[in-house]
């Protein structure tokens, strides 16, 4: 029961991850909308952006569940 939990827990940290990153790519967008000129480069340049804030979510997402992961057979040896 308390695995589920977990799971649910982990589940939804990510899916916020996600919502972060495509907000951070909508506001880019939206940037470039301001100039008046929507071309491939400002697309490629949103998704870039929510790429970059994907990727940094997931290694903090990560970092803070390093604990849970890592292995603890050999944990005094370091």
């Amino acid at each position: 029961m308390a695995e589920e939990n977990i799971i649910k827990i982990n589940k939804n940290e990510i899916i916020w991850h996600v919502i972060n990153s495509v907000l951070a790519a909508g506001l880019v967008f939206m940037g470039a909308l301001t100039t008046g000129n929507i071309t491939l480069t400002s697309i490629i340049i949103a998704m870039v952006a929510g790429g970059i804030v994907a990727l940094s979510k997931l290694k903090d997402y990560w970092e803070s569940e390093k604990k849970e992961y890592t292995s603890k057979l050999f944990s005094f040896v370091r």
